[in-house]
């Protein structure tokens, strides 16, 4: 990944129209778990997620997710692993709460309630050793990540819903909207520049557009 403040504090989005790739051209692309990506999401069952690596900029860093889960929100379901699949630190929906475990030694839920097939955007911040998360642009809970700084991704690898017991995992099914990785929160919900390429395929089919008018025109 890229470590460089590209297009604003953009450094990656991925916003699955047709496949997994990083949409600005910056990074490297994500793994699939065996879910299946259509209509501008990717669809996932229990442990199907997605994997990122080089997926950081540093130890402070933003991330933003819009998705939905589609099935029983009861009891924990992680949807965010820093710890390679090797242990349960990370993030959760717990009874229809986000959770942190362990930020700490405590689960820190979030307010907003997390409703069934509902799209809701989280952000999660970390910055000079705190930890905040933001549902649908409304801070939730600020953390101190000392002593179990699990914010801190082994390997700069995350996993995103899947855990660490495959088995028998408190995992769900859902659809993921986007995955965006910024340097900060100063770009929550903004809409990301395209890649070069596909800027200059719409200045292109742009300019196509234009002389076809003139054309008609005369």
């Amino acid at each position: 990944g890229s470590t460089d403040k590209l297009y604003g504090d953009f450094l990656n989005s991925y916003d699955f129209n047709g496949g997994l790739a990083d949409t600005l051209g910056n990074g490297v692309g994500l793994l699939s778990g065996g879910g299946t990506v259509s209509g501008g999401r990717y669809s996932f069952g229990a442990n199907q997620g997605l994997q990122l690596a080089f997926a950081l900029p540093g130890p402070d860093y933003g991330i933003e997710i819009r998705f939905q889960m589609n099935d029983d929100t009861t009891g924990y379901n992680k949807f965010l692993d820093f710890r390679l699949l090797a242990e349960d630190m990370g993030l959760y929906i717990l009874n229809g709460q986000v959770a942190a475990y362990d930020i700490s030694g405590t689960n820190a839920p979030a307010l907003t309630e997390i409703l069934l097939d509902t799209d809701f955007t989280l952000g999660i911040v970390r910055a000079g050793g705190t930890f905040e998360i933001f549902i649908d642009g409304v801070s939730q809970f600020v953390g101190n990540t000392a002593p179990n700084d699990q914010t801190i991704p082994t390997s700069n690898t995350l996993f995103f819903f899947n855990d660490d017991n495959v088995t028998n995992g408190e995992s769900f099914a859902g659809s993921v909207d986007f995955i965006r990785i910024h340097d900060d929160a100063s770009t929550f919900g903004a809409v990301p520049i395209p890649e070069p390429g596909s800027l200059s395929l719409l200045v292109l089919g742009l300019l196509a557009r234009t002389t076809v008018t003139r054309r008609r025109r005369k």
